[in-house]
């Protein structure tokens, strides 16, 4: 090494390591390959660096050095570093007590994830401060690169650019791109602020700003990128979202949304989270809808929290103007299989012996010519208590469930029902079977209001109930290296009395009409076969004399996961059922239909479900259900499935999201009635995904019910720029919900 003078090193001023060569590896290292949102881009470049010393000293590598007191010249593949800055050049001249350094040739200055190139730089290394002319730049962790003609460090977090522009795309592939005579780039304050600002689409300029400030992830207040849609509806849609910041838990969102057909919709959200509660606001208005001839407006409030430990809050009110509100406005595809919306709070609390709640609950109907005696009732309030399960000795465990409601509607009978249900059972089990007696009783008791004169206004129902469940486990070892290397063989007998107590008397309408309040009879299935009452609600308790035998098997692998199961069942009955729902015929068969219900999950890409009700006395299928999903990937998807039910529907459902070739994807769904030869649904479009940019369009035809003889248009499309924006109606989360996650 030449010097023009000895100087005596200060190693905790600077370290100086000289060497003919600096370590290989300099040249840009391709990282091989970049999963998720950037798969289809180039990686980032990336440099083989040494590991920097632990200390807090500068230490520079170069080919040749010379020094003159503390200030330092080094040439030839030079390499300074402390800490997560590392400063490479042909020549840097150093100053150890100003910690100063200037740079010339094939400059690269990497902070943490803020990689910067020039043709030379002037840095202050210990303030991280500096500028570089010449620069090009990378935020590696955002896959932002861009250039500009001058480049100002202005600390660990903050750089300002002039005549400069920023993309997402591959270099010499830039779809996008904006440039500005100005910008400043804030990581601590998430902001970047672009004077004069220009966007570019395949060299074109489509947006121009003076002033443009925009956050460096997530959002910031200001407005955000428009939307742009076509109904057949609503004609030609245009809305300009206007996003609030309010705090970091805390954001509002006002969007005035254009309808050629219709007029202005204002739309405002509010949403916030925080560690104890989350939940959202929703308002909707439209003053003199030009097609509906009338005002139109929603709310939704939305409500989760959990106070205190054990404590659970929920909130959920909807309301809109008239029925025909969620056919025109929603976004969802499924939309118009809403028939009510439901509002009900409710507050909760579990302890470890026992738990409460009080819940509020009610409905409006969207079918308006429902008589109000049809309608769902409210409950005004609803009070639960429950208590866990308690050993009392001797193996017998005790638990008890009862529940205080008030059930009001606008007509007919209305009143108060106290439901109570004690238990005590005998559970006998070992690793290869069960046996548990149960013996129950059920108290109900209802005070009743606008009943019919002469009727009991104070109605009670005691029953007593008693089962008996039994199940035996066998399973064998298959071996010889297969996918599945356990089957089990799983019978079990569930058997249930309960004595028949006429129930038709218990509500009576002012019409001498019998009525329930919340009783209904749900669809036959495996699971319900081994419940101890055949309806939902209290109003309704079965009379049985019943025997539930139901035969499941299941293919397991080494880890224990579930590759397969089949189940068989079916329900012999020693007696009729009697108690029934107003206007049923008493149920005199000896046996139900047959019950068969399989699934599969052999590989992670492919599972399959089927259930089917065989009725053996018209040797004919009463309701089937089947489904195939073949989900490869996560931006692919098959779905297959079709339902039956016998006298009432037939409907098949396919859906796809499948890619042609890199970067092109086709997506659809049609559900069909197959029983009324009518369409109820289509949905068609694409996909073309780039490195920085998506663009989908959809269009969708649907009925809002079978007897519409047209079928309404709308089209949907959107265009994301990665890393900046996207324009246009939210194809992605309609996707997400209706095709690829089901």
């Amino acid at each position: 090494m030449n010097s023009r003078r000895r100087t005596k090193y200060r190693p905790a001023a600077i370290i100086l390591l000289v060497a003919a060569n600096l370590l290989p590896g300099l040249s840009p290292a391709i990282a091989a390959g970049e999963a998720g949102k950037w798969r289809y881009c180039l990686p980032a470049p990336r440099f083989a660096e040494p590991r920097a010393p632990a200390d807090d000293n500068m230490h520079f590598s170069a080919d040749f050095a010379e020094a003159e007191g503390g200030r330092y010249r080094l040439w030839g593949n030079v390499l300074g570093q402390r800490g997560t800055q590392n400063l490479f050049a042909e020549q840097i001249t150093y100053d150890t007590e100003n910690e100063t350094a200037q740079a010339q040739g094939k400059v690269r200055y990497r902070n943490g994830d803020r990689l910067l190139f020039g043709s030379q730089a002037d840095m202050a290394l210990g303030s991280e401060t500096g500028e570089i002319s010449g620069a090009n730049f990378w935020l590696l962790d955002k896959h932002l690169r861009g250039r500009a003609e001058m480049l100002y460090i202005e600390g660990p977090e903050q750089m300002r650019l002039q005549s400069t522009l920023f993309t997402t795309c591959d270099e010499g592939n830039e779809f996008w791109r904006l440039k500005a005579a100005r910008l400043q780039l804030d990581q601590a304050e998430n902001v970047g602020i672009a004077h004069h600002a220009r966007l570019e689409l395949l060299g074109v300029p489509v947006f121009y700003s003076p002033y443009l400030s925009f956050p460096l992830a997530g959002r910031k207040t200001g407005f955000l990128i428009p939307t742009i849609g076509e109904s057949s509806r609503s004609g030609t849609e245009f809305s300009l979202p206007w996003y609030l910041n309010i705090a970091p838990d805390k954001d509002a969102t006002l969007t005035p949304r254009y309808m050629s057909n219709r007029g202005v919709l204002w739309e405002g959200e509010f949403r916030y989270l925080n560690a104890r509660s989350r939940g959202d606001i929703t308002l909707a208005y439209l003053p003199g809808d030009k097609v509906f001839g009338e005002n139109r407006s929603a709310v939704s409030i939305n409500h989760l929290g959990d106070p205190a430990p054990g404590w659970r809050t929920s909130l959920r009110y909807q309301e809109v103007s008239d029925g025909e509100y969620l056919n025109d406005f929603g976004n969802q595809l499924n939309i118009t299989s809403i028939t009510h919306l439901e509002s009900r709070a409710e507050v909760s609390y579990r302890g470890t012996d026992w738990g409460a709640a009080v819940m509020v609950q009610k409905y409006q109907t969207l079918d308006e010519s429902r008589s109000l005696t049809s309608r769902p009732y409210a409950r005004l309030p609803q009070i639960k208590l429950d208590m866990s399960t308690l050993s009392i000795g001797g193996g017998l465990e005790l638990d008890a469930r009862a529940e205080l409601v008030r059930f009001d509607r606008e007509a007919g009978v209305i009143g108060n029902r106290i439901d109570i249900q004690p238990s005590i059972s005998l559970p006998m089990e070992s690793a290869a079977a069960f046996l548990t007696p149960r013996l129950g009783f059920r108290h109900t008791r209802y005070t009743l209001q606008r009943t019919a004169p002469g009727t009991d206004a104070s109605p009670v129902r005691n029953l007593p109930l008693f089962s008996l469940d039994s199940g035996l486990f066998f399973e064998r070892n298959l071996g010889g290296g297969g996918h599945a290397s356990l089957q089990t063989l799983e019978p079990r007998l569930f058997y249930l009395y309960v004595p028949y107590v006429d129930q038709s008397e218990l509500i009576v309408d002012e019409n001498g009409v019998s009525r329930v309040f919340d009783s209904s009879q749900p669809l036959l299935s495996i699971g319900q076969m081994f419940r101890d009452n055949r309806f939902n609600g209290a109003d309704r308790v079965n009379d049985a004399n019943q025997l539930s035998a139901v035969l499941t098997s299941r293919f397991l692998d080494e880890g224990g996961r579930e590759l397969a199961s089949a189940s068989l069942g079916r329900i012999f009955y020693f007696s009729d059922r009697e108690v029934t729902l107003p206007g049923r015929a008493v149920e005199t068969q000896v046996a139900s239909n047959w019950l068969g219900e399989v699934s599969t999950h052999w590989t992670a890409s492919v599972s399959s479900r089927l259930s089917l009700e065989w009725d053996a006395l018209e040797s004919e299928t009463a309701r089937g259900n089947a489904s195939v999903r073949y989900h490869p990937g996560p931006r692919s998807a098959l779905n297959l499935g079709y339902r039956f039910e016998r006298d009432r529907l037939e409907q098949s459902d396919i859906s796809l999201m499948w890619p042609l070739w890199k970067g092109l994807s086709v997506m659809g769904r049609q559900r069909y009635s197959l029983q009324d030869s009518v369409l109820l649904e289509s949905v068609a479009g694409f996909e073309y995904e780039s490195c920085c940019w998506i663009f989908r369009a959809l269009k969708r035809r649907y009925r809002v019910n079978v007897s519409e003889e047209q079928l309404s248009d709308t089209f949907w499309f959107q265009l994301e720029l990665k890393g900046l924006s996207s324009v246009g109606r939210d194809v992605e989360s309609l996707l997400g919900r209706d095709i690829l996650a089901r």
